[in-house]
This record gives C-alpha cells, sequence and structure tokens, in this order.
C-alpha cells in the first residue's frame, strides 16, 4: 500500500563538506595525520565525525509511538541504503526486524516490511531484534537476539537467511541446516539473570566471517568475537570463538564493525553514555578483527539521548574507497518512542586516539511525532495467536500489523496451508480437529504471511 511518510528536514548549518569518502586527511583540521600513512599503519587513528545535523528517517506516531533502533545498513552500487531496523512487533509478538530501502541520503524511501518476525513455539517466539545483516554467496544472513525468558533475559542470537534483502527470512539455522525451527547460532552462558548474547555484526574478509556480539553481564556490555569458514554453506557449524575484543562500556551498548579498505583496519561504533544528556559514539579500531583499541568518537552534530548505533557498509562489511557513509542511531528519553536519526559522516586519521569528550557538545534535539497515517501501510499478518489447543472447531482470527503499529481485524481474504490434514483442517478460517497431534499452518493474506502451531487434544 501506498504511504504517506513524514521525513522531517534538518537544515545543513555550516559550510560542511558533503562528499565523505576514506581519502586520508593530509593537511588541516585537529586530526589531520602529520605524515603520509600506509594501510595498516598503527602509528595513526581513525576518526569519524556527523558532517551535519541528521535526518530522521522513522518517527514514532502521536496516537501508537513506536521505535526502530539498531539499524544494520547496506549501502548498493546506486547510493542508496537497504536498512534493518528493531521495531515493535503485534499482539504477542514483542520485536520484529522490518526493513526499507532508503534514497537521496535518507529523504525518501521504499514501503516498508518485516524481514524476520518469531517463529511459533520455537527459541525465537518471543522476539527478533538488534539486526546484523551481511550478503555473501546467494544469501543475505541477518543475525538477531531472541530468548526464551518471558523476564526478557538470557538471550542467544539466531541467525536466518534469504535471497533477496527485504525476505522474508524464513529460512533459519536449525543446528545442523537451514530449515523452520531456530537454534542459537550464540548461546548464553552466563548468569541467566543478565541480558545475555545477542546485537550480532558481521564482516567478512577472505574467506572468513567475523562475528561480533555483545556479552552484557553483571559487569556490563562487552562485546566478544567469534569466526567461521564463509564458504561453508552451513558456516555457523565452523564458529570459533576468540572471546572478548572489547571491555565492558562506559555505560554502551552493542558494537556495529565494518572493515576500512583503504586504511586497512576493522573500525567498531558503539553508544557510550547512552539515553544521556553526554551521549556519543565511541570509536574503535583493530587490525586482525579481534584486538581492539580505542580511536576516537562523535560527538559533535548527533542528538543527546542516543543509543544503538550502526554504521553503513557494502554488502560484504566493507567500506571502500569514495563509499558515501553513513551513521545511523535511536534517540530520545521517552522508553520506546524512539526515532532513528541518520548522518552523513567523514572518516580522517590522527595520529593519537581522540578520548576526551567533555570540549564537544552534542544536540538538545526534540522528538517529533507524527501523524497517524490515514492510509495504512501494511507490514504483516498474523493469527491471533501463536499457538492454539482445541478439541472442537475453532474461528482462527487473523491480524493485519501496520507501520504505525496498529493491528487490524481481517474479516475477509484470509487462506490456510501448509497443514498436517490428518491432524487439522480448514473450512475458511475454521480449524477443524481430526485427530490427537500437532502441526504448524500458515496464514496467507494479500500477498503477505505468517505461521502458528495448532495441537489437537
Amino acid at each position: 500500500m501506498e504511504y504517506i511518510y513524514l521525513v522531517l528536514k534538518i537544515l545543513l548549518t555550516g559550510l560542511f563538506v558533503l562528499g565523505v569518502g576514506l581519502t586520508p586527511v593530509t593537511g588541516g583540521g585537529d586530526f589531520a595525520p602529520s605524515k603520509p600513512v600506509e594501510p595498516g599503519d598503527p602509528t595513526v587513528y581513525v576518526q569519524l565525525t556527523a558532517d551535519d545535523a541528521g535526518v530522521d528517517i522513522w518517527n514514532p506516531t502521536e496516537l501508537k509511538g513506536g521505535y526502530r533502533y539498531g539499524p544494520s545498513m547496506i549501502l548498493n552500487a546506486d547510493g542508496s541504503i537497504d536498512v534493518w531496523s528493531a521495531a515493535n512487533g503485534p499482539g504477542d509478538i514483542v520485536d520484529v526486524v522490518t526493513y526499507k530501502r532508503l534514497y537521496d541520503g535518507g529523504k525518501t524511501r521504499s514501503a516498508e516490511t518485516i524481514a524476520v518476525k518469531p517463529t511459533s513455539e520455537s527459541h525465537d517466539q518471543r522476539w527478533t531484534c538488534d539486526p546484523g545483516v551481511i550478503k555473501f554467496g546467494e544469501y543475505y544472513y541477518i543475525g538477531y537476539t531472541t530468548t526464551t525468558d518471558e523476564r526478557g533475559v538470557d538471550n542467544d542470537v539466531c541467525v536466518a537467511r534469504s535471497k533477496t534483502p527485504q525476505g522474508p527470512f524464513l529460512e533459519k539455522w536449525t543446528g545442523s541446516g537451514w530449515g523452520v525451527k531456530p537454534v542459537p547460532l550464540i548461546e548464553y552462558t552466563d548468569s541467566p539473570e543478565q541480558f545475555g548474547a545477542g546485537e550480532p555484526s558481521f564482516v567478512l574478509v577472505g574467506d572468513t566471517l567475523y562475528i561480533y556480539y555483545s556479552w552484557c553481564t553483571e559487569k556490563g556490555a562487552a562485546t566478544r568475537v567469534a569466526t567461521a569458514d564463509a564458504t561453508n554453506e552451513n558456516w555457523p557449524a565452523t564458529l570459533q570463538f576468540h572471546g572478548e575484543c572489547i571491555p565492558p562500556k562506559n555505560g554502551g551498548d552493542s558494537a556495529d564493525v565494518k572493515y576500512l579498505d583503504e586504511y586497512g583496519r576493522f573500525i567498531a561504533v558503539f553508544t557510550e553514555k547512552r539515553f544521556s544528556d553526554d551521549s556519543y559514539v565511541a570509536v574503535w579500531e583493530s587490525f586482525d578483527g579481534i584486538q581492539f583499541r580505542k580511536s576516537g568518537f562523535v560527538k559533535a552534530n548527533t542528538a543527546r539521548k542516543l543509543h544503538n548505533c550502526g554504521i553503513s557498509g557494502r554488502a560484504d562489511g566493507h567500506i571502500g574507497a569514495g563509499d558515501p557513509v553513513y551513521l545511523g542511531y535511536a534517540y530520545g528519553s521517552d522508553w520506546g518512542n524512539w526515532p532513528t536519526r541518520l548522518h552523513k559522516v567523514t572518516l580522517s586519521l590522527s595520529d593519537a586516539p581522540k578520548t576526551d569528550d567533555s570540549k564537544e557538545f552534542n544536540e538538545d534535539v526534540p522528538v517529533v511525532r507524527r501523524k497517524t497515517s490515514a492510509i495504512p501501510e501494511i507490514l504483516t499478518v498474523k493469527a491471533e495467536k501463536q499457538v492454539y489447543t482445541i478439541d472442537k472447531r475453532q474461528k482462527i482470527w487473523t491480524f493485519a500489523l501496520d507501520a504505525d503499529g496498529f493491528t487490524f481485524p481481517i474479516l475477509l481474504g484470509s487462506t490456510f496451508d501448509g497443514y498436517d490434514e490428518n491432524v487439522v483442517r480448514f473450512v475458511g478460517s475454521t480449524a477443524i480437529p481430526v485427530s490427537a497431534g500437532t502441526t504448524r499452518v500458515t496464514v496467507h493474506w494479500h500477498g503477505m504471511s505468517g505461521d502458528f502451531v495448532v495441537h489437537v487434544k
């Protein structure tokens, strides 16, 4: 459906440089290296600066609120940007992952769709959030946070794949291959009272896939790294764990990692002092992808109370020479009502790490809420419940979720298939038990689908 999307246009202030790439700075400015540099030179440090005040690429609504956070971004050859974000889900589903394509640096966008959502009666049945996306071979792979604990703690990382960026990502890692019911790619093994593992990010260097993920305990949020053989279709089975690569941060959160081709190093960005008036984006770097060091930060021009950031890169997680680079994050103090903001940024080098944030200031950006759409942009369809237990005929009510976070009952047009006819059959939208057993059912409506489980007593 067509959707009237409100974009908050922020006027650029000052005479900023708009051509962003990876050309080394050789003169002028506070962070210019004093000598020529070679890729992988450990005597210089990467710096990141926000060129402008940014633009909101998603805003909560006046009536429903809502959020998009933790953007994972792939820069396409035509300059468009694929964006996956965590979003509020419908009914008994807490979070889903949405997809959209941005044009003109975020000023316009495609229709939004749901790329990943929970699989009923499985390890990720509660939510799918905190996406990290990479493409190699035929597939886009998306890692995400999920848990079986209704309190929202003891999280793990799961992964799914699709041949298109919008998905839906229906093939999930099952422990031995790609199928319906997921098992963790990264399983949390520390105190189950803590957040756990999650918020993955991927980078491909040669045939080695680097997987970065949060490991959150009572000590704080550290970043760990694992590697896998990207030439193996079942690469999750080849994981090797290398432990902590970034220690618990200063009130920080998840790291998004890319590889800088021209500078010969990995770059990690994450927010520190998140949700506070002094929040900023930290920048760390690594030459081997395993051990990282402090490099710089981004504070000027960013919004206060920011959290859960991401940086754009190519499909394989690289930033090439001359590529435009974008930084995105969520912000705001009203819990669960967070816009997503996007900045064009410049990369440069300095002779020393930039560590003192007291001399730079972020911006007090008010959260702008948009009017609820007159014409809903439908994202997905689902049954009223994820699991039904029946012993007699039962009407299965279905609902549509729109981009504003509202759900609408579907009165006509839902169809059901994929079920075991020895367990249940459908007449219209009525489930009729046949014999004791369990079956998974797929509901379809206007090209969208969802799944649920039926247990017949």
